[in-house]
């Protein structure tokens, strides 16, 4: 459980201000911070405004990665990223994201978007195994398009003529199958035909 910041929104006084000035540059953020009982972010916002924040690169916190994770992931601006995590650069931020394999939810192509269609309902987040996407942004990305494993509402069991259309055309696209049941879900038509390529 992280300690609880003491004097997080308090106002900095003139021994805080003295001690950052002093001690920043060579002990860091995380330093300062636990010293204070302020945030890192806070000591870093504290810092660049005093303008003694030119010092070697600073680690980065639990807490800024944890920004990374849920709102960059999700798909909000890096302007509104930046706003959350005051000292780090556009530049930082993305080479960050990019060490930690947080993609943002903005940056999804096509081809990728229909693989979550197809496997997503069926692999749940392993899906983003195939595509090179955290947990967490497949997460997003899916509930953003309505997407959902299968399992979670009643399957209607399916006919047996629709059992024989789907094994004589197999070998046809994804897409081409799902075109030849139009009052079945993506989900339902991607699990049926993962469960029959798999037994014949």
């Amino acid at each position: 459980m992280k300690p609880k910041c003491r004097n997080h929104r308090s106002r900095w006084t003139l021994r805080e201000l003295r001690y950052v000035e002093k001690h920043y540059q060579k002990d860091g953020a995380a330093s300062v911070a636990l010293k204070l009982g302020r945030t890192a972010a806070a000591v870093r916002s504290q810092a660049s405004s005093m303008g003694c924040s030119k010092g070697p690169r600073e680690l980065w916190t639990d807490e800024e990665m944890e920004i990374l994770r849920i709102n960059y992931a999700r798909g909000d601006g890096i302007s509104s990223v930046m706003q959350l995590l005051p000292g780090r650069s556009r530049k930082t931020i993305f080479h960050k994201a990019i060490t930690l394999g947080i993609s943002s939810a903005r940056n999804w192509s096509e081809e990728k978007c229909l693989i979550l269609v197809e496997y997503y309902p069926v692999l749940g987040t392993k899906v983003g195994k195939m595509i090179g996407r955290t947990a967490e942004a497949v997460r997003i990305k899916a509930s953003e398009m309505g997407i959902k494993v299968e399992g979670l509402t009643l399957a209607r069991k399916w006919s047996e003529e629709e059992t024989s259309l789907l094994l004589k055309n197999l070998d046809k696209t994804p897409a081409e199958i799902r075109s030849l049941f139009p009052d079945r879900t993506p989900a339902s038509v991607s699990k049926a035909r993962l469960k029959w390529k798999k037994k014949c």
